[in-house]
């Protein structure tokens, strides 16, 4: 078995590779597909795809493989370890040319992230992080940041969701946007921001690498009712995302919790 230290390292170059490949396509013309779910799938997404799976499957024949854009492996409940792979998280970013969108990848061990990393390429960001060994950006540690005062925080949300969420309360956090999921919460690991949440379903390659970096930058991440994310389980659709730093999270699952349903608006 390949040691863990061994399959970061890899992660972590191949991962980049991957976003030089997404790189080639960003800002040109790409065709365009819409999948059952209303969402767009683009030729980018599958070039990138084919390149992460093709390079990290050769790395250790027995980890399992689970990408949103590969069908669904029919044995992947009796995996205990695979991949789980967003190769553009962000794709309407990254079709409308915008910054804000990642090449992503998680390796699963029994329902918990064990190594990850998230590459955004245009800004040449690199999060990465193994358990129990903290969180990295380009090399340097991070730790998110000490706000504890939610109304002096810096949020990403959707408008609709921020609006639920703090529609009565006078004094607002700070409200900002970004597309990637994933980016979304190294943000916060990174304590450019304070928090991010999401009151729609969100699946495990949207959410599984940078589960691990934010835990291991000293943040927390849950459901909008506070419970434990797990992995590759029978259901792939968790049904929002909380995360934030460790003051936040509480009060901000009080909020979420009680936030008004989405379908009323």
């Amino acid at each position: 078995m390949t040691s863990q230290i061994s399959l970061l390292n890899e992660l972590k170059t191949i991962v980049k590779n991957a976003g030089a490949v997404a790189l080639e396509h960003f800002g040109k013309p790409n065709e365009v597909k819409i999948k059952p779910d209303g969402s767009k799938v683009s030729a980018a997404d599958y070039a990138v795809n084919d390149f992460l799976q093709t390079r990290l499957c050769a790395l250790d024949p027995s980890i399992g493989w689970l990408s949103e854009e590969s069908p669904l492996p029919g044995n992947r409940l009796d995996t205990s370890r695979l991949w789980i792979v967003d190769p553009i998280d962000g794709t309407s970013s990254f079709l409308n040319d915008a910054p804000d969108w990642t090449v992503v990848a998680a390796l699963i061990e029994n329902g918990q992230p064990i190594l990850s990393a998230v590459y955004n390429p245009v800004h040449d960001q690199l999060f990465f992080a193994q358990k129990g060994q903290g969180a990295l950006l380009n090399n340097e540690p991070i730790q998110v940041s000490s706000t504890v005062d939610l109304n002096k925080a810096k949020i990403i949300s959707s408008k609709g969701h921020f609006k639920r969420t703090f529609e009565n309360q006078k004094e607002r956090p700070r409200y900002l946007w970004r597309c990637s999921m994933a980016y979304r919460i190294c943000l916060v690991a990174c304590a450019e921001v304070d928090a991010t949440i999401s009151l729609t379903p969100k699946s495990d390659w949207d959410i599984a690498a940078s589960h691990l970096i934010l835990e291991e930058s000293g943040g927390k991440i849950g459901t909008p009712k506070g419970k434990t994310i797990r992995y590759n389980k029978h259901e792939l659709r968790h049904v929002g995302v909380v995360a934030a730093t460790n003051g936040l999270y509480d009060p901000l699952i009080e909020k979420t919790s009680q936030a008004r349903d989405p379908k009323a608006g």
